[in-house]
């Protein structure tokens, strides 16, 4: 049987990450999920604490690697990121890098890369709303809006390879969000829903205006809105469309190789 791109599998063949746990804390973390359901940490808010892993892979060829992979970046970790995605990039691999991105991070690996493997890096910053109510909702700790277009601006004037992640869009005012991006891309904005909402979403304790936001992203993630928004946007190369999504449209998922 042909095996399909879906998930992380759709952007790389190589997911690396260098830590477990996330500051950034996000309601809906898949990483999160995984390791509550592992039993790897003992509630959500544990997953804010950081373990760095003592064991890597040995570096070896890949198509491209996507990091990191089940958490973010700070100024906390940027030295050890750096320090751990060298080794990838000087045999020759490409990497996406893919955050919710502090600008001062951002600044700080292109500056280091600059002059040795500027060209095997493509940055893929995460934005899902344009609203930080919304942001500062389901991605409590997360940078906000404003920084995360400023990282995309910074790189972007200074030719780095740029793309963005609008998965999972958290509001249905993704057109919104498409038009304020694509002006700093070199690649593409992917679109995709928030997946497994039962599983990766708890809502213990919750208040009715927490519910709310919920509301907001079910009822822009309807099949109706998905057909509206890819009559909106099919047309344009530039947008691109998570397996989610695909499934919705009944489009072709891509096979892997």
């Amino acid at each position: 049987m042909t095996k399909k791109r879906t998930g992380t599998r759709e952007w790389s063949d190589k997911s690396l990450a260098m830590q477990r746990g996330c500051p950034n804390n996000c309601r809906y973390c898949w990483a999160k999920a995984n390791a509550l359901r592992w039993k790897q940490i003992k509630s959500p808010e544990e997953w804010k604490t950081v373990h760095y892993y003592t064991r890597h892979d040995t570096p070896y060829r890949i198509k491209c690697g996507m990091f990191p992979s089940t958490h973010d970046l700070f100024d906390d970790n940027v030295d050890r990121a750096i320090n751990f995605l060298e080794p990838w990039l000087k045999i020759g691999n490409k990497i996406l890098i893919v955050t919710k991105p502090k600008l001062s991070v951002t600044k700080k690996i292109c500056e280091t890369f600059e002059n040795t493997y500027k060209n095997q890096i493509t940055w893929r910053f995460t934005i899902g709303s344009l609203d930080q109510d919304i942001l500062d909702f389901w991605e409590k700790d997360a940078p906000t809006f404003q920084e995360r277009m400023q990282s995309l601006k910074y790189a972007f004037d200074n030719e780095w390879r740029t793309s963005v992640s609008a998965e999972p869009y958290l509001d249905p005012n993704i057109s919104l969000l498409i038009t304020a991006v694509l002006p700093y891309l070199t690649d593409v904005i992917w679109v995709g829903k928030l997946n497994r909402i039962p599983e990766r979403v708890k809502t213990d304790g919750w208040t009715e205006n927490d519910f709310s936001f919920l509301d907001i992203v079910k009822n822009c993630q309807t099949d109706d809105f998905i057909r509206g928004l890819y009559t909106e946007w099919k047309d344009n190369p530039k947008v691109k469309w998570k397996d989610s999504v695909k499934q919705v449209l009944g489009l072709p998922e891509e096979e892997i190789g």
